[in-house]
């Protein structure tokens, strides 16, 4: 679905490529304004990026994690975190990763916290927990008709700072219209490979980002 012109100016904001370096549950916190990266940013601008919350619950990657509706089941222990659902999980060291619809919340299991990410998706931990990563629907460059581009993001779960930010393989805003691009092409997440960040994009193929600061490159044989 394409944006409304009222998201336009924030989605402008975004740069091509930086890189570097809930109460009770359900109850959201109110310090969650995002801040956006300016238009000029360099990669030492990442920490611009809002940090992630971070928590030392007792659930770690290869527990028994499932989501019920609006309930969380971690080794047969239920969290109720109603209003919300848990659309999408993600298991990190001390707590949990959730899309309620499209936004990005945390939970230590002993309470919810929105990140500040309101339109996300591809949510993916990697297997050792230390990482978070999600493609963001929000802050791009729009193109001609409002949508913008997808930004490919990853962070140390541990700390909560963020580590990459990509628009690599995600269209082109001058060419593409964006909406229907994602639409057919599905853009998301694959994982992590050692220290990068797999995704595979809109415009065909996949791309490994690595988490340096290195260029992106497009996986050889990829479609």
């Amino acid at each position: 679905m394409r944006k409304s012109a009222s998201q336009l100016g924030a989605a402008a904001l975004a740069v091509v490529l930086v890189t570097a370096g809930a109460a009770g549950c359900g109850a959201p916190d109110d310090e969650t304004v995002r801040p956006r990266p300016s238009s000029s940013a360099t990669p030492q601008q990442l920490d611009e990026l809002p940090d992630l919350p971070v928590g030392a619950g007792d659930v770690a990657p290869g527990d028994r994690v499932r989501a019920q509706g609006s309930r969380l089941v971690v080794d047969g222990r239920v969290i109720d975190l109603a209003p919300m659902r848990v659309d999408e999980l993600a298991v990190v060291a001390g707590g949990v990763f959730f899309r309620n619809g499209t936004e990005l919340w945390f939970t230590d299991l002993d309470r919810a916290r929105a990140t500040g990410y309101v339109d996300v998706q591809s949510l993916v931990a990697s297997p050792d927990g230390r990482r978070v990563a999600f493609l963001d629907l929000e802050h791009g460059p729009p193109d001609a008709y409002g949508t913008p581009l997808a930004t490919s993001i990853a962070y140390d779960a541990t700390t909560g700072k963020a580590l990459v930010a990509s628009y690599a393989g995600m269209g082109d805003i001058a060419d593409d219209d964006l909406a229907d691009l994602y639409e057919d092409a599905e853009p998301r997440i694959i994982g992590f490979d050692d220290d990068a960040l797999l995704v595979h994009g809109a415009s065909g193929g996949d791309f490994r980002i690595p988490l340096d600061g290195g260029d992106p490159e497009k996986v050889p044989g990829s479609t």
